[in-house]
C-alpha cells in the first residue's frame, strides 16, 4: 500500500491582493474520485471525492491555467485524502463454486468519462514479464469482436492508428521483473463510429511469459473527460482533459506459458460501459 502521506490543503486566496490594474483568472470547480488504498488484507477503501472549489486558485495568464493548477493540487492530494477520510470494509464476495479462490468482486460503477487508461502493474517477487490481453468482446461487429492488443497480438485497433483514432491501445511489451503495461480504451471514439451500440464490453487477461512467483498484481483505472490522448514511449497520457477517477484493484495472475491463446491465461475481469450514460461498471474476477 502506498505512505498515507498528509493531506495538504490549498491556500485560500482570501489573502491574495494582486497589484493595481493586474487582470487575473480564478478557477472552475474540479473534483477527482481515488479509492482509499491503505485498507488491510480482506479489506476495501471506499471512493471518495475531492474538491477543488471554484475561485481557489489564481492566475494572471487564462482561467485554464487557474484550472491546471486546480487539477495539479487535486492529483497531488486526492490519494491522501482519500486514505485520511475514507473508511474500510469487509469486502463482499460472493462465492461461486466449492473453490474458495473462486469469487466474484462486486463491480464498481464509474462516474461519466470518455477514456479510460488500464495499467496492469507489477513489483519485484510477482514474476517476470507479464504479458497482457485487451480487447472488446459481444459488440457483434467481427472487426471489433476478440481483437486482442498485447504482445504478439497486435497494438491498436484497428490497426496502424492513432491514440484519438484507436479504440483499444497497448503501449508496448514490458520485459522485467517489475513494470507497468499500459492500455487505452477509446469510448468516446466508440461512441463517434458505433452510435447504435448501446452497451461495450471490455474484457481484460493476463498471464507470466518468463518466470511466475507471487503473480500478483495491480490493475490501475483512470479515467478521463475531454482533451486529447497521446502515447508516450510506452505510456499514453491525457492531454488538457479532467481526471475523473482513479481506482486500483488486486489480481492474482496464476498462468505461466508462452504464446498462450486468452482462454488459456488468467482471466483477470471485465469493463461494461454504458453509452447512453457515458458510464461503465468494472468486475473483477477472482
Amino acid at each position: 500500500m502506498e505512505e498515507n502521506i498528509t493531506y495538504k490543503p490549498f491556500a485560500y486566496i482570501d489573502q491574495y491582493s494582486p497589484a493595481e490594474g493586474t487582470t487575473v483568472y480564478y478557477n472552475t470547480e474540479k473534483t477527482l474520485a481515488v479509492k482509499k488504498n491503505d485498507c488491510s488484507y480482506e479489506t476495501a477503501g471506499n471512493l471518495v471525492t475531492l474538491i477543488a472549489p471554484a475561485n481557489k486558485f489564481v492566475s494572471t495568464e487564462s482561467v485554464a491555467d487557474a484550472d491546471e493548477q486546480a487539477q495539479a493540487w487535486l492529483t497531488a492530494n486526492a490519494q491522501a485524502y482519500a486514505n485520511n477520510t475514507g473508511i474500510c470494509s469487509i469486502r463482499t464476495t460472493a462465492w461461486r463454486g466449492s473453490d474458495p479462490s473462486c469469487v466474484l468482486e462486486p463491480s464498481t460503477s464509474l462516474l461519466p468519462f470518455d477514456y479510460m487508461i488500464v495499467k496492469y502493474k507489477w513489483a519485484f517477487g510477482a514474476g517476470a514479464d507479464l504479458d497482457t490481453f485487451t480487447g472488446l468482446i459481444n459488440t457483434g461487429i467481427d472487426t471489433l469482436d476478440n481483437k486482442w492488443v498485447g504482445y504478439g497480438l497486435g497494438s491498436e485497433v484497428p490497426a496502424n492508428t492513432s491514440s484519438q483514432d484507436s479504440y483499444v491501445m497497448w503501449g508496448g511489451d514490458v520485459q522485467d521483473l517489475t513494470g507497468t503495461e499500459t492500455c487505452l480504451i477509446n469510448f468516446k471514439k466508440l461512441k463517434e463510429d458505433y452510435s447504435s451500440l448501446n452497451d461495450i464490453q471490455v474484457r481484460m487477461a493476463g498471464v507470466w511469459w518468463s518466470s511466475k512467483n507471487t503473480g500478483n498484481i495491480d490493475v490501475e483505472i483512470t479515467t478521463y473527460l475531454g482533451g486529447t490522448m497521446t502515447k508516450v514511449d510506452k505510456d499514453i497520457v491525457n492531454s488538457n482533459g479532467q481526471q475523473i477517477q482513479q481506482l486500483n484493484f488486486s489480481k492474482n495472475v496464476s498462468v505461466k506459458g508462452t504464446h498462450l491463446a486468452i482462454d488459456q491465461a488468467t482471466n483477470i475481469g471485465y469493463i461494461n460501459y454504458s453509452s447512453n450514460s457515458s458510464t461503465a461498471n468494472i468486475v473483477i474476477n477472482y
